[in-house]
């Protein structure tokens, strides 16, 4: 899994230098599947998110989502973050970003009631251009809730059919939780 990552930072990083600013100015709808295998518990779920970013200053930008997730056995997550994030060039055509996020998330499940956590996150990652359409990304990220944390790493791809309109997928991985999706991403002000 660090070597899908490592792959996709190389990549961009090594890419032949592109036209095309990456952008911090988007909106974008995701869908996504989630596989729970912790021990002897093994479920499945699936759900949609919204996230989005908007540059504050040349190098600080603002950051929110909101996603949920239903599975099995009537079991729902959802999960809010806002918080603020700083990316620099490394390259012509690749940044590096860090984010730090307040995160709250809660769990329902049917006749059960509902349990919510605050906490926060901080992620790294890896944003570059491999040809005029294509951007390549990887994130090391970190949430902790309280008495339960988790470590995740992931990547994905991006492809632009337009200034403005991008459609992505992605995969991510911690100890316990596989998640992979789909994206359309809109850019504004780029």
């Amino acid at each position: 899994m660090y070597r899908l990552t490592a792959s996709l930072l190389a990549l961009a990083l090594a890419g032949p230098v592109f036209a095309g600013d990456l952008s911090y100015n988007f909106i974008e709808g995701r869908y996504q599947k989630v596989e729970l295998d912790a021990g002897s518990i093994d479920v499945d779920g699936d759900g949609f998110g919204i996230g989005g970013s908007f540059e504050i200053n040349e190098n600080i930008f603002a950051v929110a989502s909101y996603s949920t997730a239903d599975f099995d056995f009537g079991i729902d997550f959802n999960q809010l973050s806002l918080g603020v994030g700083y990316h620099v060039d490394v390259s012509p055509n690749a940044d590096f970003f860090a984010t730090l996020s307040f995160v709250r998330a809660e769990v329902e499940a049917s006749g059960f009631g509902s349990e919510d956590e605050d906490g926060f996150g901080a992620a790294i990652g890896m944003r570059g251009m491999v040809s005029d359409q294509v951007e390549l990304f990887g994130t090391l990220s970190y949430v902790d809730l309280g008495d339960d944390d988790s470590t995740a790493i992931g990547g994905g791809a991006l492809y632009s059919f337009t200034d403005t309109f991008a459609l992505g997928a992605n995969i991510e991985f911690d100890d316990d939780v596989t998640t992979y999706g789909v994206s359309a991403r809109l850019y504004f002000g780029k």
